[in-house]
C-alpha cells in the first residue's frame, strides 16, 4: 500500500526557528523560576508584617518603655501585640502562600482552604506528639512555621487537580478531600517527628559549629537570590523554621534573637549590617562618581545618592543591588560573595546582632541593645565600605561597565529594570 500525498509542511513558527518549544528545557526553566518566584513572593506577605511586630516587641520590653512603672501596661500590650505575629507565624504563613500561589478568580475559598489544611495538619501532628503546655503557641509547636507552607501547598495542589476534572465539585466537597489529605499527611509527618526533630537538632549543632563558612554560604546564597525574585525560600527556612530550639519550641534565627534572647543567635543576621548601612551605600557613590561628567552624572545623583541614603538608612537595598545586578553581573557576583565574607567574618568575631526589618541603621540603633559586641559592626561596615567603593570605581572604569550614568541614556534604566517588570513590588528588602 502506496503512501498518500505528503502533507505540506505547516510553517514553522517563531518559536522554532529559534529552537524553542513548550517542551524545551528553556521553557520549562522558566516556568520552574515562575512558580518558584511565586512561591518567595507569597512567603513575603507575612514576612512584611515583621516590622511592625519586632518594632512593638522591641519597645514593650522592661529596657525600653517597660523601665517606667506609668508605662508598664502599655509596654506590655505592645509586647504582647508583637509576639502575637511571631506566635502564629505558621498561619500567616499559610495564608501568605497560598495568595502567592494563587492564579484563580476564586482565590476566596483557595486561601481559606489553606487555612484550614493548616489547622487540620497542625492539630493531627499535635495530638500524635502532645505538647507540654496546652497553650503553646502555633510557631512553637512541631514543624512551627514549616506546617503552614506544606498546608498551603496540599490545598493549592488539590485545587489544582480539581480544576483538571470535566466537571467541578461542590466546594463542600473539595474542602472534604483537603481535609482527608491534610490529616493523612499530619499523621506521616506527626509519625517521623522525632527522627525529624533530631535531624533538625544535628543539622543546628553542625551548623553553630561552623558558624563562619555557614553563615558565608549563606549569605552569598542569599544575594545571588535577589535578582530572580526567590531569595525568601532560603531565608524563611534559616530565618523562621530551621535550627536547635532554643526555647520551649522556638526555633529559627529571627524567634531565638528576638523571642528566646538566645545569646547564640543572630548568625544569619549580624553579617548584612556592614554590607547594608555602608558597602552598598558606598557601591551608589563609586556608581555616582564613574558617571559621565555634566547631565548624565546630574541625572545618576538624583537616582543613586538617594537610593544610598535609603539603604544606609532603612535597609531597603533593592535600588542599588539590581541597577549592579542588570548592568553589570559580574560584579553583582562578587557582591555576592562579599557579603558572604561579611557574615563569615561577624561570625568569626563572635558578634551576634538581629533585625526584623532590615539591616539598615535604623534597626541597628533599636536592636543595639540586644546585641553582642555590636560596636564593632562600625568598624567592619567602614572597611567593607572603603573596599566596595574602591572595588566598584575601579571594576567600572577598567571594563567601562553600564552602570547609571555610563551605559544608557536615562540612568533610570538600570535602576527600574525589576524580574522583568518594572512595576513589581519593591518590598522585597533584605528580610
Amino acid at each position: 500500500m502506496s503512501p498518500g500525498p505528503a502533507k505540506p509542511m505547516a510553517p514553522s513558527t517563531n518559536r522554532e526557528k529559534r529552537g524553542v518549544s513548550k517542551f524545551s528545557p528553556g521553557r520549562a526553566s522558566s516556568a520552574t523560576t515562575a512558580r518558584l518566584r511565586r512561591v518567595g513572593q507569597g512567603l513575603s506577605l507575612p514576612i512584611a508584617a515583621m516590622p511592625t511586630a519586632g518594632l512593638m516587641l522591641r519597645l514593650g520590653q522592661e529596657d525600653m518603655l517597660g523601665r517606667s512603672s506609668s508605662l508598664r501596661s502599655v509596654a506590655a500590650v505592645l509586647s504582647g501585640a508583637g509576639s502575637a505575629v511571631l506566635d502564629f507565624l505558621p498561619l500567616l504563613f499559610a495564608v501568605g502562600l497560598a495568595f502567592g500561589l494563587n492564579r484563580s478568580t476564586d482565590a476566596a475559598n483557595r486561601v481559606l482552604s489553606s487555612a484550614v489544611a493548616y489547622l487540620i495538619l497542625s492539630r493531627t501532628v499535635l495530638v500524635l506528639n502532645p505538647a507540654d503546655k496546652p497553650d503553646t503557641p502555633l510557631a512553637q509547636q512541631p514543624y512551627g512555621a514549616l506546617l503552614g507552607i506544606i498546608g498551603a501547598l496540599l490545598a493549592m495542589a488539590t485545587w489544582k487537580v480539581v480544576d483538571r476534572w470535566r466537571r467541578t465539585p461542590p466546594v463542600f466537597a473539595v474542602y472534604s478531600l483537603i481535609a482527608v489529605a491534610s490529616v493523612a499527611a499530619g499523621a506521616l509527618l506527626g509519625s517521623v517527628w522525632p527522627t525529624v526533630d533530631e535531624a533538625l537538632t544535628a543539622s543546628a549543632t553542625a551548623v553553630s559549629d561552623h558558624s563562619v563558612i555557614g553563615g558565608g554560604i549563606f549569605g552569598t546564597l542569599n544575594r545571588l537570590l535577589v535578582p530572580i525574585g526567590i531569595h525568601h525560600l532560603p531565608s524563611t527556612v534559616v530565618w523562621y523554621m530551621a535550627g536547635d530550639e532554643c526555647g520551649e519550641g522556638i526555633r529559627g534565627d529571627v524567634p531565638c534573637y528576638f523571642t528566646a534572647r538566645d545569646p547564640d543567635a543572630g548568625i544569619f543576621l549580624g553579617g548584612f549590617f556592614p554590607i547594608v548601612m555602608f558597602a552598598l551605600p558606598a557601591a551608589a557613590l563609586a556608581m555616582w562618581r564613574s558617571a559621565q561628567p555634566g547631565a548624565r552624572r546630574r541625572q545618576a545623583a538624583a537616582l543613586l545618592l538617594p537610593a544610598g541614603a535609603l539603604c544606609a538608612a532603612t535597609g531597603i537595598t533593592e535600588p542599588i543591588e539590581l541597577a549592579v545586578a542588570y548592568s553589570a553581573p559580574v560584579l553583582y557576583v562578587i557582591h555576592a560573595v562579599l557579603t558572604g565574607v561579611s557574615l563569615a567574618v561577624v561570625n568569626a568575631l563572635d558578634i551576634h546582632a538581629g533585625f526584623v526589618f532590615s539591616a539598615g541603621a535604623v534597626d541597628y540603633v533599636l536592636q543595639l541593645p540586644l546585641a553582642t559586641r555590636g560596636l564593632l559592626l562600625l568598624p567592619i561596615g567602614a572597611i567593607f565600605g572603603a573596599v566596595y567603593y574602591v572595588l566598584f570605581r575601579w571594576a567600572i572604569s577598567r571594563f567601562d561597565l553600564p552602570t547609571p550614568g555610563r551605559g544608557s541614556p536615562d540612568p533610570a534604566a538600570g535602576i527600574s529594570v525589576r524580574h522583568g517588570d518594572p512595576k513589581e513590588d519593591v518590598h522585597d528588602r533584605v528580610l
